[in-house]
């Protein structure tokens, strides 16, 4: 008789322990598509993307392909919490033709606009961009286009290693401190969005 209620009991633990609610599989089945990847939708047109960084002591590539409505806004979070906080982040704003960027890391404000004047913001922009969040302050650099294997240090449009003294900064403003990335839109619309290995790696 003891053995005949074990055999009965068996397969109920078995369904128990494989069945029910799993939070990871409906957040999962929630994920959204933009371009090469997915995101998890936040709410307040932010955005958390699903595939995250391997460390935050790590450096990494981002790719991203959007267009911006005047006065709109992209802000893209590197290294970041799941609640895109304290992190890395990049501002893309759109007033008329004209294309300006903020950098912000731990409480620090920057301002490129200056280095990207000749970029027409009224088309659709596509940035590479690397974070070496494993350097301190992080080491970035960013790139007009899609990612090649032609991009390294010498053609950046920007790079916190050579263009901070000329825009009257010692570095880049931080670090972030989180292992997500994810975005913000206001006004714009996100198309592609692309995490790699670092573009240009160096020790």
């Amino acid at each position: 008789m003891i053995r005949f209620i074990i055999f009965l009991l068996v397969p109920l633990m078995v369904a128990a322990c494989g069945g029910g609610y799993n939070p990871d599989k409906d957040n999962l089945s929630k994920a959204l598509p933009v371009g090469e990847s997915s995101y998890y939708d936040l709410g307040n047109n932010k955005g958390l993307m699903t595939e995250g960084l391997s460390s935050v002591a790590s450096a990494a590539n981002f790719e991203i392909s959007f267009n911006l409505q005047d006065g709109g806004s992209l802000t893209l979070h590197t290294f970041t919490n799941s609640q895109l906080q304290s992190g890395f982040k990049f501002k893309f704003a759109r007033q008329g033709g004209a294309l300006l960027i903020q950098a912000e890391a731990q409480g620090q404000i920057q301002n490129w606009s200056s280095l990207f004047t000749d970029i027409d913001a009224t088309q659709k922009l596509t940035f590479t961009m690397d974070v070496h969040n494993n350097e301190h302050p992080a080491h970035v650099m960013i790139w007009v286009g899609a990612k090649s294997s032609s991009m390294n240090h010498t053609n950046t449009i920007y790079n916190s290693a050579e263009d901070s003294l000329d825009l009257n900064y010692d570095s880049s403003p931080g670090n972030g401190s989180g292992r997500a990335w994810g975005f913000e839109l206001i006004n714009a619309q996100l198309t592609n969005a692309r995490l790699s290995s670092p573009q240009d790696a160096h020790e």
